[in-house]
């Protein structure tokens, strides 16, 4: 495999799930509440020897959250519950590549970290900016690299796996056989028909006592509260000129572009299996460049005899590339070679490159003069944020030591008691709006009349709770609802006759009477549709059943019904079934199915390999909730 594909490769296989576990969440989620945790915590699960924190169960549920997307319908139980499988999964997969002994090299992870984009400017990896990053979660560039192996460690455990997977031509067909299936179908589509009698009191109050708790007002509460914020601190945070002068040039490449070299180069590859091979490879690279300097051409001898078959292919090209992005030994050649020089033969893990500087593009930034006010702010940031970390402590303790009040730690800190309206464990104004504040102002000890723990409300932002006003819910009075009630039972009654005469257009149907003749007998419209799986302008309900009714026999449709969100039902009958062709003929769609179905057997392999090392493993989850 060429140097340029082992980087590709790593970086589009393997980035996003990197990314989004190892870098993206920890960045998203770290803030304040790391910096005020007080006592030793107890762990949620064990594996083997490994312990499982609540906090790493936080970070995998906001993770899934982000992935899902915010909505109403989510469970939080279960979906921390599947967080907590996940870690547990992730554990069992790490620990048994370590006992595989598989192993990633200090090259590899330096590779991958350059090639993330959280770490670049650009286009290009920003050492400041990894630096700055890191320093924001409190790690060590060695701590992190560690994160990195044990990713890439674990997906060369499940790449070994996932690809044991694998499809025959019966498989692909059969596939396709379904994909491309058209159904004949018949259907009508029914509304609701308006009830307009009357309900009477008796009936109406029935409803009323029998469903209660539909008419209660929410419980409410009002909050007062402290906030911490790190833009606040830092508006009033001194910086010298000197230091913002020394921020600029320690993040002089967020202010323009740092210089860039076009490279070239023709790789010789060495087999470290064999002790000649050295020798042979600088030889061969040493004739190549001897051809060079009486003038051949570069991406010609590239193309003829690189080894790096994907640069190769391109003359050599391996792009723009900044320093930190080549393997040090190359960096330090290319910066001596002047524009369309070639460098003699240069060693590294690959074998023997000869380099050529194709294009050098001269540093740019804008002047210190245009962006000061821009760096003097990020300066008084920084400068702040230890201090927005101590009064965070200090806020904990605080409201901690005194949980009847919140007036002590404004005074001591000095900030500015403020209120909110009164909201819903559903839906809150202002600081409301939040999901954890509200989550937080309904916990059992805030209602109590205690102060909150600090709630992060993101990364730059932290408050408070204290409950100032409670209104527990209550009933709404017969009369007020009244007119409520009498439209739901107008409703229900509506559904209710439509769905006996659904019954009973499906019952005239098994037993022999065609659809054609219902929909004539009461008056109805009929459509008749050819459906693939993938028409678009059909309702989703009736498509997936139709999909799903059983295939019929010649000259005797199946009947089904389905409801549709807007509350009508469709009453159908799948008249006839056409297989999809076979025979691919486009040889992408072949390769597409075929991966399509590997992945899948691929998958649920894996699945299967990781719940039996679960059973041997030493699993045991603490906390279940």
């Amino acid at each position: 495999m060429s140097m340029l594909q082992t980087i590709r490769d790593r970086a589009q296989g393997i980035m996003a799930w990197v990314l989004l576990i190892v870098v993206g969440v920890p960045f998203i989620l770290w803030g304040i509440q790391n910096y005020i945790d007080v006592g030793k915590e107890k762990p949620a699960a064990k594996v083997g020897g490994h312990e499982i924190f609540d906090r790493d169960v936080t970070r995998s549920y906001e993770r899934l959250i982000q992935e899902m997307g915010a909505s109403p319908d989510l469970d939080e139980k279960a979906l921390r519950k599947q967080a907590m499988e996940q870690l547990i999964s992730e554990e069992v997969i790490s620990q048994s590549a370590d006992a595989a002994g598989l192993a990633v090299s200090d090259q590899q992870a330096r590779e991958l970290i350059q090639s993330l984009p959280y770490f670049q400017v650009d286009g290009h990896f920003d050492k400041e900016k990894y630096k700055a990053s890191l320093a924001a979660q409190r790690l060590t560039p060695a701590q992190f690299a560690a994160r990195i192996k044990g990713s890439l460690l674990n997906q060369q455990f499940q790449q070994a796996l996932l690809a044991s997977g694998f499809a025959t031509k019966n498989e692909v067909e059969n596939l396709m056989r379904l994909k491309n299936q058209e159904r004949l179908v018949r259907y009508i589509k029914l509304a609701p028909k308006p009830v307009s009698r009357g309900f009477g009191d008796e009936e109406l109050r029935a409803y009323y006592a029998a469903h209660i708790a539909d008419f209660r007002t929410p419980e409410k509460v009002a909050v007062d509260f402290l906030m911490l914020s790190l833009d606040e601190i830092a508006a009033k945070t001194e910086v010298s000129e000197e230091e913002v002068r020394k921020l600029y040039e320690e993040q002089k490449s967020n202010y323009g572009t740092a210089e860039r070299r076009k490279i070239s180069h023709i790789l010789v590859t060495v087999d470290q299996a064999d002790p000649n091979s050295d020798a042979t490879a600088l030889a061969k690279a040493v004739a190549i460049r001897d051809r060079l300097t009486k003038g051949e051409d570069f991406a010609a001898l590239a193309k003829e005899l690189s080894d790096d078959q994907v640069s190769s292919k391109s003359g050599g090209d391996l792009g723009y590339l900044n320093r930190d992005a080549l393997d040090p030994a190359l960096s330090n050649e290319a910066e001596k070679l002047a524009a369309g020089e070639v460098s003699s033969p240069v060693k590294t893990s690959f074998g023997y490159h000869l380099i050529k500087l194709t294009e050098w593009i001269p540093a740019s930034y804008k002047p210190f003069e245009k962006v000061r006010e821009e760096v003097r702010t990020q300066a008084q940031k920084n400068k702040a944020e230890s201090s927005f970390y101590e009064r965070g402590q200090k806020l904990a303790e605080l409201t901690f030591e005194h949980p009847d009040t919140l007036e002590v730690a404004a005074s001591e800190l000095g900030l500015k008691i403020q209120s909110t309206g009164l909201f819903t464990r559903g839906q809150g104004d202002g600081l409301a709006d939040e999901e954890n504040v509200r989550k937080t102002a309904f916990s059992e000890d805030v209602i109590a009349g205690k102060n909150s723990e600090p709630v992060e409300i993101d990364e730059e932002k932290a408050v408070v709770l204290r409950v100032r006003d409670h209104e527990s819910s209550s009933d709404k009075p017969f009369e007020q609802v009244r007119p409520e009630i009498e439209a739901i039972l107008r409703k229900q009654e509506a559904l209710d006759l439509l769905s006996r005469q659904v019954d009973e257009m499906v019952s005239g149907m098994k037993n022999g009477k065609a659809l054609g003749e219902i929909a004539k007998e009461q008056g109805l419209d009929i459509r008749e549709a050819k459906l693939k799986r993938t028409s678009e302008d059909t309702p989703f309900s009736l498509l997936k059943a139709v999909f799903e009714t059983a295939r019929p026999e010649p000259e005797k449709p199946v009947p089904g019904n389905v409801p549709d969100t807007d509350g009508s039902r469709f009453v159908f009958s799948v008249v006839s079934v056409k297989d999809g062709e076979t025979d691919i003929k486009d040889p992408k769609e072949q390769e597409s199915t075929t991966e399509y179905l590997e992945r899948g057997y691929g998958q649920l392999e894996f699945q299967a390999f990781v719940d039996r090392l679960r059973e041997l493993k030493d699993v045991e989850v603490l906390k279940t909730d």
